[in-house]
């Protein structure tokens, strides 16, 4: 193509036009092959420039965040975020991470916190297992009350298979009676409806059991709603449904209840995740109504 001599030939790219080669290369806009071409070929229009960006800009971009409603108990300013964590992201100062099953997800600044808990502070894990004893106890004392004609007559009947098996050298050959599974689908679930109704009810009224009374705690929603029926049945759910599978829920237990010691930020239980609910110590402070968060 450098033999050719400078002129208007057809486009090889494009049939349909005519462009100028100027002895080396294709130079200047194409024009439709049956028109008549200028003298001299009009130049290409430049590409736009790129808008500059900053270096700091290019390296650290800025993390997604997600936003609570607006809500006036949080004040005048704007609404807590949680900053989530992408990948080559730092923890940004003055801030507490936010774990889930120990992996950190985001951070969540710690003036954040204290607008949402209303200035409170959050309970200390002694004090919720003060409370939960002192509940255990009094769930005992009603189905003491309530349940025990029907432990009685499980008791009858366990009792005598319970002597049976012992004595006996093949206690896999010793049949279980047939009505003791039923006395004990009857146990549980009264015993079960004996925990709903302690402590559901109380703490959609005040946030507090009688234990958590005693050691002036309380229930609290993390979000600017009502914690209503629905999210305080599904937390209640969470610790009381081990019950069916009791013994084994007893490690069930154990995690939910261990599992605030090292929770970040609001120090919550397993059965505090899913409600959005975390316990605050209510000795000694008032908080300021405008910003107490919803039971």
């Amino acid at each position: 193509m450098t033999t050719i001599e400078p002129g208007w030939y057809p486009d090889p790219a494009d049939p349909a036009t005519q462009r100028y080669w100027d002895g080396g290369a294709w130079v200047g806009k194409p024009v439709p092959a049956d028109a008549e071409p200028p003298a001299e070929p009009e130049p290409v229009d430049p590409e736009p420039e790129p808008l500059p960006v900053s270096a700091k800009d290019a390296a650290t971009p800025d993390p997604p965040v997600e936003t609570l409603p607006m809500d006036r108990r949080y004040g005048d300013g704007p609404p807590p975020r949680v900053i989530q964590r992408v990948p080559g992201a730092v923890q940004p100062p003055d801030t507490v991470p936010i774990r889930s099953l120990g992996v950190t997800v985001g951070w969540i600044t710690r003036h954040d916190i204290h607008r949402i808990l209303g200035g409170r502070v959050l309970a200390h894990p002694g004090q919720r297992f003060v409370a939960r004893i002192v509940d255990v106890l009094c769930m005992l004392a009603l189905n003491a009350v309530v349940n025990g004609y029907f432990i009685y007559q499980m008791w009858q009947t366990f009792w005598p298979y319970f002597l049976e098996v012992a004595a006996s050298t093949n206690p896999g050959d010793v049949p279980v009676p047939s009505r003791l599974s039923d006395q004990l689908w009857v146990v549980l679930l009264i015993a079960l409806g004996l925990w709903f109704a302690y402590e559901v009810p109380a703490t959609l009224n005040t946030g507090q059991t009688l234990g958590k009374r005693l050691m002036e705690i309380k229930v609290v929603s993390l979000a600017p709603v009502d914690l209503g029926w629905g999210r305080l049945l599904l937390r209640w759910s969470y610790a009381a449904l081990p019950l069916i599978c009791f013994p084994f829920g007893a490690v069930l237990w154990i995690l939910d209840g261990i599992w605030c010691i090292r929770d970040q930020p609001f120090r919550q239980c397993l059965h505090d995740k899913s409600p959005g609910t975390a316990v605050v110590d209510v000795s000694g402070e008032k908080a300021d109504t405008e910003k107490e968060p919803s039971r």
